[in-house]
């Protein structure tokens, strides 16, 4: 979900950077909150019921979270029903990273516009058409009406066609800092293209 991509950008700027800086612009602590922490922000987005201020309440609560602080978790969550939890990131103990922290989840947007977001709406099929229309429309050429119209519409038959193919199997990454890799990539089918020949039985039929 896109939500999350400014969040994690410059929760990402202060997880890493050059040793004589740490403590002042980057904290070690945060090294491996960056994948974590956008899986927070799609459940709070998910789990808002459509509440803005439920929203704004979870995102506050990232922060106490990874301070081994679960007052505020959600009921259903490990750490309130297991007395055995761990917690698995590195605990903030260092006052200047929990404020490093705060101060990037509330400087997103989508904490300060949390009305926004509260739909939780994927936009994965509208960046996946994108992709395709850019196959068929190059940037780089002008093309007339007739020819755009044309490339638009194999576009439409080419993602309709491919969008929901199957797949062969799926790819599970190794890093143990990237959990949302853990679910694994599915590798798709290969593209058809019986559209095409839709096309041309169905140019041929209006002649026969």
């Amino acid at each position: 979900m896109s939500c999350c991509q400014g969040c994690k950008k410059a929760v990402t700027k202060i997880s890493k950077g050059i040793k004589r800086s740490e403590g002042t612009s980057w904290s070690v602590q945060l090294g491996d909150k960056v994948e974590p922490i956008a899986t927070n922000i799609n459940w709070a987005v998910c789990n808002c019921e459509q509440n803005s201020l439920k929203l704004k309440e979870s995102l506050d609560n990232i922060v106490n979270q990874y301070c081994d602080n679960h007052r505020n978790c959600h009921h259903s969550s490990r750490c309130r029903f297991d007395s055995n939890y761990e917690p698995s990131r590195t605990v903030l103990t260092n006052l200047k990273a929990r404020k490093m922290l705060e101060i990037a989840i509330k400087s997103s947007t989508i904490y300060k516009y949390p009305q926004d977001y509260i739909l939780a709406k994927d936009t994965f099929y509208v960046e996946s058409f994108n992709n395709v229309v850019n196959i068929f429309h190059d940037k780089r050429i002008c093309f007339v009406d007739d020819q755009y119209k044309l490339r638009s519409n194999l576009a439409v038959c080419h993602w309709n066609e491919n969008v929901d193919r199957g797949f062969t199997s799926v790819w599970k990454s190794r890093n143990p800092n990237a959990p949302a890799s853990q679910k694994g990539k599915k590798i798709n089918k290969k593209l058809t293209y019986n559209y095409r020949i839709n096309i041309w039985n169905r140019y041929i039929s209006s002649f026969y």
